[in-house]
């Protein structure tokens, strides 16, 4: 339930509750809870969620970073500006750094934001997660966010980014990269520095390669990867030495083999979609631990390892699999014989 109370007002509230006497059993607030007046223990503001308020914004942050509401926001740890319509973030840096020492989460997503400031950088000690999806942010990641040595969440979604920069590396604490739906050709082999790194989701972009490591045997906590709808044509020999992966989905790319290893390296994997590309064959690896695709399956399933959902359709491996067989029964009904399946 949006807070129907005006920024300023929702602040001077918040403020004058900081400055009631101290009650250490009480519990911290959002901006949705009730104006001080009736407020009976002291709360301190520790979730701000300001989405959709265009009119009080008016295009900038000006109205946040006042001196006044500096007391009110020293206990925040989330931040809320989702869909305000801000186009410039010049000055919440400096402030939130200033007046806010423990904000882990800011959400500026579905802004018409095309950059961002340098002094998000002076958030690096706390910020655990940015949310930057759906803005108009255009070319390189910004620098500044190499410099949130704390992050965790990095969410870049549905902008215009072009190239990521080699010093993603130094986020050694990032867990979570989402840089769907932008215009990226290629990714730094630094990535494979990103130990604690658990999530990639890259689909919808313009990703001809990935880098060898990427992923690979120094990202032992990777378990997700999803690289759909780029223009993939192979992927990098390591992805096998990347033991923890459990969900991979390579779908909608122009692969033609898959490397040798993933059959035996990937022991942890449950999920593998490569459907809709151009692969031809198999690695043995890769058949005797999953066997062939299921050519009379609409998925192109590959059955023989149950505890791993693996899908293969509308590539030519699949049609040839399925023109070995009818030849089989062909040759199999013209000598009289039982037809042998090599699928069976």
């Amino acid at each position: 339930k949006k807070d129907l109370r005006k920024i300023p007002r929702i602040l001077a509230d918040a403020a004058a509750v900081q400055e009631l006497p101290s009650d250490n059993s009480a519990p911290s607030s959002s901006c949705t809870d009730e104006p001080s007046s009736k407020k009976t223990k002291r709360e301190v503001l520790t979730e701000l969620r300001l989405q959709r308020r265009t009119s009080e914004f008016r295009g900038n942050v000006n109205i946040l970073c006042q001196p006044q509401n500096a007391p009110a926001l020293h206990h925040l740890v989330n931040l809320s500006l989702y869909d305000c319509q801000i186009k410039s973030l010049e000055g919440i840096g400096t402030f939130l750094s200033a007046c806010s020492p423990n904000l882990q989460v800011l959400d500026v997503g579905h802004n018409p934001l095309q950059s961002l400031p340098d002094e998000i950088a002076l958030l690096g000690q706390s910020l655990q997660q940015l949310w930057c999806d759906d803005c108009k942010i255009t070319g390189e990641i910004p620098s500044c966010v190499t410099e949130l040595s704390n992050l965790e969440t990095l969410r870049l979604s549905q902008n215009h980014i072009t190239s990521v920069p080699k010093d993603m590396r130094k986020l050694k604490k990032l867990k979570t990269l989402c840089l769907d739906r932008n215009q990226i050709k290629r990714l730094p082999a630094e990535l494979s520095q990103l130990g604690q790194l658990e999530t990639i989701l890259i689909r919808q972009n313009q990703l001809e390669c990935l880098p060898e490591g990427v992923p690979g045997k120094s990202m032992t906590n990777l378990s997700v990867l999803h690289v759909s709808s780029n223009r993939l044509t192979s992927l990098p020999k390591s992805l096998g030495n990347c033991k923890s992966l459990e969900t991979v989905y390579v779908n909608g790319n122009g692969i033609q083999t898959i490397p040798e290893g993933l059959g035996h390296g990937l022991q942890n994997l449950k999920r593998f979609n490569a459907s809709h590309n151009q692969i031809h064959t198999l690695p043995s690896d890769f058949t005797n631990r999953f066997g062939y695709p299921d050519e009379t399956s609409v998925t192109g399933a590959c059955e023989k390892d149950t505890s791993c959902v693996v899908r293969l359709c509308q590539n030519p491996v699949v049609d040839q699999t399925n023109a070995v067989n009818n030849e089989s029964a062909i040759a199999g009904d013209e000598a009289g014989t039982p037809t042998p399946m090599i699928l069976a």
